[in-house]
């Protein structure tokens, strides 16, 4: 797949979409692809934080960006991550998206770029949420993955996608590329 900028129907683009569109999407153009992270996976996530002094957070943001290397390209990805008192606001940050393995997960971590300006990037390439808060599928973001406890050893991730802008089979190999890619960023 070549990377290339993709306009939005506000003149912007998304190198990581697989089609332009004009306006936003219809209720109908929308889909979700689910997963999960088993036990094994979720102690491993917790572990992880302990043993690089980092927050789940950013392992999974670092894990977002090998699996977009993986099943896109190389490059940075622009996310809106939503924070803030009820989920309600966000902070922008760059997410390397590397594909060389040699990068351990505290070296994807450090290159992480917090604070993205919004010049290059008026609109985000993605959403990403962790934790309680709304769903994925409340975001306005062609693209967005919402990942959440279901119990205190599993977790739940939802892919929520403009359908127009993303073929399903994307969205499904970044959803089977996640957890190996969280594999790699966790073990060090």
């Amino acid at each position: 797949m070549s990377v290339s900028v993709l306009p939005d129907a506000y003149g912007t683009g998304s190198w990581i979409a697989d089609y332009a569109t004009v306006g936003p999407p219809a209720v109908s153009d929308m889909a979700t692809v689910s997963g999960a992270l088993d036990d094994v996976l979720s102690a491993e996530l917790d572990g992880a934080q302990t043993a690089m002094g980092c927050t789940a957070e950013d392992l999974l943001l670092a894990a977002l960006g090998r699996a977009v290397a993986r099943a896109i390209g190389d490059g940075v990805l622009t996310v809106d991550v939503v924070s803030g008192p009820e989920r309600a606001g966000y902070r922008r940050v760059g997410v390397p998206c590397v594909s060389h393995r040699g990068l351990s997960g505290p070296e994807l971590l450090a290159v992480a770029r917090p604070g993205v300006g919004t010049g290059d990037h008026p609109s985000a390439d993605m959403s990403f949420a962790y934790g309680e808060g709304p769903r994925a599928g409340q975001s306005d973001h062609p693209l967005a993955l919402h990942i959440h406890r279901d119990t205190e050893t599993t977790m739940h991730l939802h892919w929520r996608f403009d359908s127009r802008r993303f073929d399903h089979c994307t969205v499904d190999e970044l959803a089977e590329q996640f957890p190996l890619a969280l594999i790699e960023v966790t073990s060090g």
